[in-house]
């Protein structure tokens, strides 16, 4: 019953997510990831490890694919600087994936974690200018 209210939580947490909640959510999901494959990696559990490994993979490459190196401005030029990393992180899991070693999961942890607590920052101050610009029009008005 536990697993089934959670699969429920992640299923409507993700339904009614905005898409800059959703890759923050995948944020997240890559760092718990990472975290398993670094323990099953570290207990010689390759099993735990091998499955961690695959869904970070996974993560990464929904990364990459939800880029728009295409767009106009600052948003296609984010996306073009942030591809690169995406890549050099997938290429790593897969050196992990293949040599059963630690070190590179550890490596794509430390690279994520900024860009993660970088985008959660953006969130919120999206939010609150959001929440401040009722406000604003009622001054206005």
């Amino acid at each position: 019953m536990h697993v089934s209210a959670h699969q429920t939580y992640r299923r409507m947490q993700t339904a009614t997510a905005t898409p800059g909640e959703l890759i923050s959510l995948l944020y997240d999901a890559l760092v718990r990831n990472l975290s398993r494959a670094e323990t099953g990696l570290e207990a010689r559990d390759l099993e735990q490890a091998h499955a961690a490994l695959l869904k970070a993979q996974d993560i990464v490459l929904e990364l990459i694919s939800s880029l728009d190196t295409g767009a106009e401005g600052d948003p296609g030029q984010m996306a073009r600087q942030i591809a690169p990393l995406y890549e050099y992180m997938y290429h790593r899991l897969l050196d992990a994936s293949l040599h059963k070693d630690v070190e590179p999961v550890a490596e794509v942890r430390r690279l994520v974690q900024p860009v993660r607590d970088a985008w959660r920052l953006a969130l919120e101050q999206v939010a609150a200018q959001a929440a401040a610009a009722p406000l604003m029009e009622v001054r206005r008005g």
